[in-house]
């Protein structure tokens, strides 16, 4: 399966916004805030963003060339399956039911793709699944299928929205108590409100 790892991090990208423990999971995390969206709350702004992403998650190897960061359509595509997968995986880190429009918009996708020959061929665990980045359509088509197949293969009781920034991540800890996304943004930051609450409480 392919993995997220902050060491594979391409420029504009860095290490902090690869906390999700999944590539689905980090792909609905490419937003500065959910719970509390900004006014330029958008992180894949143009192709060149998609495809040093799609590089940083490890869907091909290297970086993309000036070229290829201009496919059309790929930015409103991508976002289309972020925005899916995020309301999937935001029901299930909620307890709710998996809500049926976008869940089934990814099959849709996803059985395209694989019609098409979009994506290239996978194993039964998508051990070695890879987007190619030249083929129209390849990459919404190769994301969706990996939320597909997240669905089903995630332990569903760990994963999480983070508690301040609503980023989705899966809780491997070993008690499965993690609350934020990550304890050097989040947790820090949850920390610092706390303490200034309670210094405004006691003056």
């Amino acid at each position: 399966m392919v993995t997220s790892t902050a060491a594979r991090a391409r420029p504009p990208w860095e290490d902090a916004q690869f906390v999700g423990g999944h590539p689905v999971l980090d792909l609905t995390n490419t937003v500065f805030n959910r719970a509390h969206p900004v006014e330029d709350n958008e992180l894949l702004r143009t192709p060149s963003d998609v495809l040093t992403w799609c590089a940083s998650a490890g869907l091909f190897e290297d970086a993309p060339s000036a070229a290829e960061a201009g496919a059309d359509g790929i930015v409103r595509e991508v976002r289309a399956v972020r925005e899916q997968a995020w309301a999937v995986f935001n029901a299930v880190a909620r307890g709710e039911t998996v809500p049926p429009e976008p869940f089934g918009a990814l099959l849709e996708r996803a059985g395209a793709g694989v019609r098409g020959a979009r994506v290239p061929p996978v194993d039964a665990t998508l051990g070695h699944l890879t987007a190619d980045r030249a083929a129209p359509g390849s990459i919404p088509a190769t994301l969706a299928l990996l939320a597909v197949h997240a669905l089903f293969t995630l332990p569903a009781d760990r994963i999480r929205a983070c508690g301040r920034c609503g980023w989705l991540f899966l809780d491997s800890s070993r008690g499965g108590r993690r609350r934020w996304c990550s304890m050097s943004t989040c947790g820090n930051r949850e920390k610092a409100s706390r303490h200034r609450r309670a210094e405004r409480a006691a003056g």
